[in-house]
C-alpha cells in the first residue's frame, strides 16, 4: 500500500482526509503533521510515496514547497476540504503512483524516470491544448513535480520544415516518439531561469515551450525572454541539422500571459 504524508494546520482538511476509505483505495491511513519542521523529520526518517500540502498561511505553503525541492520524485497531491473532492484527487494520485512504480524489469527506468516520462506526456497534452481548464494545469504541475511556474508569462515557438522535406516520410524511420526524444535531448535545457522543452504534436507539428521556474531568481520578461529563447533555439537548430539532417526554422514565436493560457477555458 502507498504511504501519503499530509502537511496541514487546517481542521477541515484533516477532517476530509479522515473521511476517506484509504485502504480500499490502496493507501495506508495518511500520517498528518502540521508544519515544515515536522514534515522534514518524517521525510528523513520514513519513506512516503507522495505528499499533500494545505496550510492556512501562504508563507507556510511556500516554505514547505521549497523544502520539497529536496524530494523531487515525490508527487504532491492537491488537498481538499471535502471527501468527494479529495477522493477524485486520490484516484488521480493512485493512477500516477501505479504508473511510476510499475514493474520495469524489461527496462532500466527508475520510479523517478517513470515520473519524468509521465511529465512529458502531460506537457504534450498541454501543448496540444487538450487540458480542460487552468486548475487542471496547476494541479498536474504540482502532482508531477514540474518546476514550471504556471502563472507567469511564457514563450511558445513553433518550428517548421521546408514544404518539400521528405525527412519524416523518407529518411526518418523511427517514428515521431523517437524524433521527440531526439529533439528533447537537443532543445531541453534550463537557462537563465527558464525551462525549455520540445514536443512533437499530431500533424507533425514541432512546438517549443520556454517557461519560468519556481524558486529561481526573477526571470527575464517580454522581449528579453523571447531573445533568450530565440538564441537558444537558433543554436539548437544548427545541432539538429548536423546530427539529424533535419532542416528546421522558427515559424512563429509568441509570449503567452501565463502557462495556464494553454488550457481550453483560457
Amino acid at each position: 500500500m502507498y504511504k501519503l504524508l499530509l502537511i496541514t494546520d487546517m481542521t477541515p482538511v484533516r477532517e476530509a482526509f479522515g473521511g476517506v476509505a484509504w485502504e480500499m483505495m490502496g493507501f495506508r491511513k495518511p500520517v498528518c503533521v502540521s508544519n515544515a519542521a515536522q514534515a522534514l523529520a518524517e521525510l528523513r526518517s520514513h519513506h512516503y510515496n507522495a505528499v499533500s500540502v494545505a496550510c492556512e498561511r501562504s508563507e507556510d505553503n511556500e516554505e514547505i514547497h521549497r523544502m520539497l525541492q529536496d524530494y523531487p520524485d515525490r508527487p504532491v497531491m492537491e488537498a481538499a476540504d471535502s471527501p468527494d473532492a479529495l477522493e477524485k484527487n486520490v484516484l488521480e494520485l493512485r493512477k500516477l503512483l501505479n504508473r511510476i512504480n510499475q514493474d520495469t524489469s524489461n527496462t532500466a527506468f527508475t520510479p523517478g524516470e517513470q515520473l519524468m516520462v509521465c511529465r512529458h506526456e502531460f506537457f504534450r497534452t498541454m501543448m496540444d491544448r487538450r487540458l480542460p481548464d487552468q486548475m487542471t494545469i496547476r494541479r498536474m504541475l504540482r502532482l508531477l513535480r514540474s518546476k514550471m511556474e504556471p502563472d507567469l508569462p511564457c514563450v511558445v515557438a513553433e518550428l517548421s520544415m521546408p514544404e518539400d522535406s521528405d525527412f519524416l516520410k523518407g529518411r526518418w524511420h523511427y517514428g515521431t516518439e523517437r524524433l521527440e526524444l531526439a529533439l528533447r535531448n537537443i532543445f531541453g535545457v534550463e537557462v537563465e531561469g527558464l525551462r525549455i522543452l520540445s514536443c512533437v504534436l499530431p500533424g507533425e507539428r514541432i512546438v517549443l515551450l520556454g517557461c519560468p521556474m519556481r524558486f529561481h531568481d526573477a526571470p527575464a520578461e517580454g522581449e528579453a525572454m523571447v531573445e533568450i529563447i530565440t538564441h537558444h533555439v537558433s543554436d539548437c537548430i544548427a545541432h539538429v541539422d548536423e546530427f539529424l539532417g533535419l532542416d528546421l526554422s522558427i515559424a512563429s514565436i509568441c509570449v503567452l500571459p501565463a502557462l495556464t493560457a494553454l488550457a481550453k477555458d483560457a
